[in-house]
């Protein structure tokens, strides 16, 4: 048994050997230098700031050098997040600035012991909320004592507090990070930042670098060896001095900087994979217009006028209905409609509230509307566009985004092609966790909530909605076949895909984000 371990020892150090000797005959330069910096601090982590300036290498080379190193393993990189601590602007411009403690101790240092006398002083001008502030923290220090409305000093309110001597540096240094601060400055920063306008808190992502093994076995290697030339000169030529030179050899296979080409944003490419794995399906795509009637919007999916989701808080309306194509209908479907939501919902409909245009809040009045037009027996449609609400923007809700859905009527369409329709759907996208529960939704019946499973946050999440198209909205368009519908918001799929925990992260502009995410995902 110890023969074989020993064996495996043996062929262990001999590939590593082997691949510090080829590594040396294809080392850059660059990749020295930055190693010969890492190998004499190997103990500890390098940031990029030291390593510039311990290097001598601009931003742009040691950028490249790392790639180089870490594709041969011989350094270990990782990322680490820093607070840079300020005090604000407007107190750096203020040569006179104390903290409201110390400006309570001065005027009563001055004679003004009264709690009146000192709001009223120049150093509070009236502000009674500071004063109460500072007699807080005047307190918590031990500074003071109250009697009768009056402030008095107690021994020690002479000296700086710990928060003091933090203000003091930060006047000194300008700026520190959180890791530069001792135990008790880290007290005082936590009590600090907790005080309107004093201190700026900044959040700083850096990298930083260690040598690993390999490393360090290579550039022993390296610093005992011949030293290598990489150009042959017209020097070496004319004194006959190439004959005893050794050269790097060129590493082809190096791996190349990343280039900030252009590209389709992430989210544009997801949308042109569903639309592929969709039409694959047998899925047909159609379009419409952003802006629609109150008709198609709302009253042709059995939306009652009084519905909440009509409301100007919830929908924008437009003011002009001028050169928009989404008129109503002809008069038929118009009288159908009408006498459904009356028959059903109890009220007198009112084509009036019918004709105002809105930003459309689904993509469902697009698919109405080719129902109405084409009437077909059977058929499979989808559409991926964008929707508008008026809504709180949160990390999962957005006032514009995009939204999937589709349709398939025929004959015998049930609930459990349905299932199987959005089950194929999402396994193509390679979700394999897949559920569904019974739900409400207005227009389709019945209805039911697709979930799936999220293993990042260890549980099921709702994604789309799907159900049968009512009949109180397929008759009056002259559809007589079940229609199965879903949909959902496409930016939740999204979020899944590229593995976000907010919403809005899609549309940031963030170009790290941008650029990582790989053309192709397997």
């Amino acid at each position: 048994m110890s023969i074989n371990a020993n064996d495996e020892e043996r062929d262990k150090l001999s590939t590593t050997t082997d691949l510090v000797k080829g590594s040396i005959a294809s080392m850059h330069p660059i990749e020295k230098k930055i190693l010969s910096v890492l190998y004499h601090d190997k103990e500890k982590w390098i940031a990029d700031n030291e390593l510039i300036k311990e290097s001598k290498l601009s931003i742009d080379q040691i950028r490249r050098g790392i790639e180089w190193l870490k594709y041969k393993n011989f350094l270990v990189v990782e990322d680490s997040t820093e607070f840079e601590i300020s005090l604000k602007e407007s107190l750096k411009k203020n040569d006179n600035f104390y903290l409201p403690e110390r400006k309570l101790v001065n005027c009563v240092r001055e004679g003004k012991s009264g709690i009146v006398d000192i709001i009223k002083s120049e150093a509070f001008n009236n502000n009674s909320k500071e004063v109460y502030s500072a007699i807080k923290y005047c307190k918590n220090n031990k500074w003071i004592d109250l009697k009768d409305n009056s402030v008095f000093l107690l021994p020690g309110s002479e000296y700086p507090s710990n928060e003091e001597r933090l203000v003091n540096r930060l006047v000194k240094l300008n700026s520190l990070t959180l890791s530069q601060l001792n135990e008790s400055e880290v007290s005082s920063f936590e009590i600090l930042k907790k005080r309107p306008n004093v201190l700026d808190i900044k959040k700083i992502s850096n990298k930083k670098y260690i040598i690993s093994n390999l490393g360090v076995a290579f550039f022993q290697e390296s610093s005992s060896g011949i030293e290598l030339e990489r150009k042959l000169t017209a020097e070496h030529l004319i004194g006959g001095a190439w004959r005893n030179l050794k050269f790097d050899q060129i590493d082809v296979e190096a791996p190349l900087t990343l280039l900030g080409y252009g590209k389709k944003n992430p989210l544009v490419d997801f949308i042109d994979e569903v639309k592929e794995i969709l039409v694959g399906m047998g899925f047909s795509e159609i379009d419409g217009n952003f802006a629609q009637s109150s008709f198609w919007n709302f009253d042709a999916l059995f939306i009652p006028q009084d519905h909440s989701a009509r409301d100007m808080q919830d929908t924008f309306y437009l003011k002009s209905m001028k050169n928009i194509a989404s008129p109503l209908p002809e008069y038929d479907l118009i009288k159908n409609v009408s006498i459904v939501h009356e028959k059903n919902w109890n009220y007198a409909w009112d084509i009036e509230a019918s004709k105002p245009y809105v930003l459309r809040t689904h993509t469902t009045p697009v698919t109405i509307q080719y129902l109405a037009k084409e009437k077909p027996e059977q058929d499979k449609t989808f559409l991926i566009g964008r929707v508008f609400r008026n809504e709180k923007v949160s990390f999962k809700h957005l006032v514009e985004f995009n939204q999937v859905e589709g349709i398939f009527t025929g004959k015998d369409a049930n609930l459990r092609q349905l299932m199987a329709i959005q089950t194929e759907f999402y396994n193509k996208l390679g979700i394999k966790k897949i559920k569904f529960w019974p739900t409400f939704f207005p227009y389709t019946e019945p209805s039911l909530q697709s979930m799936i499973y999220n293993d990042k946050f260890g549980k099921w999440i709702e994604l789309f909605g799907m159900g049968i198209l009512r009949p109180e909205v397929t008759l009056p368009l002259g559809i007589k076949n079940p229609v199965l519908a879903w949909g959902g918001g496409f930016e939740r799929l999204a979020m899944i895909r590229f593995n976000l925990d907010d919403i809005r992260e899609l549309y940031n502009n963030n170009l790290t984000w941008l650029k990582s995410v790989p053309k192709c995902q397997l």
